[in-house]
């Protein structure tokens, strides 16, 4: 099932349960207060009679007339009885009168007793002289006159077949007023859920069919940003993604061609020298043997330096962890290069601390890491130019930074620095440089130590590498 489906039934799902607890709510209150209330009004109209017909035989000493009060049912006649309030009272000859029965027409049935229990006055006149059973006397309302129980009242209520009672149209009213407020927000609820479902699932859906042209070699395909944050945010790293993938893809394709250039370079040399020791046109001199062996190296070290980038990458590279002084180490690979920066006219400061700095780690990585970074700074530093190695201790790690003065790195060229076979620079200038491997395998190994590496360029202003490695914990 679609998402836009989905979301769609999710909305209307939850609309349809809300609108189930509202309309039990409403019936348990209904149910409740409603009736409960209409049972107080029906005790006080019943008071209310009895009040009324307590006064009449107060006034009279007997029942003699109470039924004309009442009139004749379903005869017009003089309505359908008098009541308290209407007329000037029983000491004053009570009249007909129809106020009592407004708004209860034909539906309120009046019957009294005398104290003998026989009925003496009934609305429609059917019990008239019938004789109550002591069981349903015991369910009316007694009306007294000095102490003295002198008759029994029953009001109830009566509707003619076919007809419901005030309060049954009432709940019927209430009812048919959710079912239809419930069915107008249940289609409300499909349609806000279906333009909601359209504003999530379409970018979604856009997104989808991206990644699938992506999968394709489409790398240039991008998006829209626009919508919801959220979604906005997506599309955003997803066009970001498609950025770094269309790069990565471009640094894949030149690092075949530069591994294909790399290996073709010297196997090109052997090739010639041997086929011309096998025609004769060379002889076999020590020179030559020597050319053809620092080409074999040169493959070697490519090979080699392959190899170890591809198990640090992996996390499968062999540390051989010992303890030693980082300082000594540092004053070591700096005094190598010392003789080097002499002869470019480069100067070649060290900044370090007088005390040891103690780490755990691989000596011979951590020193391979010094000389790339500072083949780096001298390679790419012009004469008259500075470079400086310096360590300083933060916490529990130590950095170890390489500056230099040469013309730094175009900020585009930075997210990219330390991947293999990456040259930020291929001018005439500065072509000199070698496979693009040693800022790849300076971070394998610095990661393999548990540190990290970055840079710090700007163009004209020289760059600044910085490695940091974990301190030797104290004691």
């Amino acid at each position: 099932m679609k998402l836009r489906t989905r979301l769609t039934i999710a909305f209307v799902l939850v609309a349809f349960l809300a609108l189930a607890a509202l309309a039990v709510a409403v019936a348990w209150s209904t149910n409740t207060f409603f009736h409960g209330y209409v049972s107080d009004v029906n005790l006080r109209r019943q008071q209310l009679w009895a009040d009324f017909f307590t006064a009449y035989y107060r006034d009279r000493g007997s029942w003699e007339g109470v039924q004309e009060l009442l009139g004749t049912p379903w005869h017009g006649g003089r309505g359908m009885g008098a009541g308290p309030g209407q007329g000037k009272g029983p000491a004053q000859g009570m009249g007909p009168a129809t106020g009592m029965f407004r708004g209860y027409p034909d539906q309120e049935r009046i019957i009294l007793a005398d104290s003998n229990g026989v009925v003496v006055a009934d609305t429609y006149a059917a019990r008239l002289g019938e004789r109550v059973p002591d069981q349903e006397l015991a369910g009316g309302i007694a009306i007294n006159d000095n102490g003295r129980r002198v008759g029994t009242l029953w009001l109830a209520t009566t509707v003619p077949p076919g007809v419901l009672t005030q309060e049954d149209q009432f709940t019927r009213s209430v009812t048919l007023a959710i079912i239809l407020s419930g069915i107008m927000v249940l289609i409300l609820a499909g349609l806000v859920g279906l333009y909601l479902a359209r504003r999530i699932a379409g970018p979604l859906s856009r997104l989808t069919a991206a990644v699938q042209g992506m999968a394709a070699g489409g790398w240039n395909k991008r998006l829209d940003p626009g919508g919801d944050y959220e979604i906005a945010r997506l599309v955003e790293a997803f066009n970001d993604m498609a950025v770094r993938l269309e790069k990565y893809e471009a640094l894949r394709r030149s690092m075949v061609a530069d591994v294909a250039h790399e290996l073709r370079t010297p196997l090109t040399v052997l090739r010639g020298q041997l086929e011309s020791l096998q025609a004769g046109t060379l002889e076999a001199r020590p020179e030559v043997i020597m050319s053809l062996h620092d080409e074999i190296l040169r493959l070697t070290r490519l090979v080699h330096n392959l190899q170890e980038l591809s198990l640090a990458e992996a996390s499968e590279l062999t540390l051989h962890r010992e303890e030693f002084d980082l300082v000594e180490l540092v004053q070591k690979v700096t005094n190598f290069f010392q003789v080097e920066a002499e002869s470019k006219g480069i100067t070649l400061n060290l900044a370090v601390p007088g005390e040891t700095v103690m780490v755990n780690g691989d000596r011979d990585r951590l020193a391979q890491v010094l000389i790339n970074l500072l083949g780096n700074a001298l390679r790419y530093t012009p004469a008259g130019g500075r470079v400086e190695v310096s360590i300083n201790q933060d916490g529990g790690e130590v950095f170890v930074g390489v500056a230099d003065s040469g013309p730094g790195i175009d900020p585009a060229d930075l997210p990219y620095i330390f991947e293999r076979f990456y040259r930020h620079d291929r001018s005439p200038g500065r072509g000199q440089g070698g496979a693009g491997l040693g800022l790849a395998i300076a971070r394998g190994f610095v990661e393999a130590h548990g540190g990290k590496i970055r840079v710090e360029s700007h163009p004209g202003q020289g760059s600044r590498f910085t490695f940091t490695i974990p301190l030797l914990p104290a004691g």
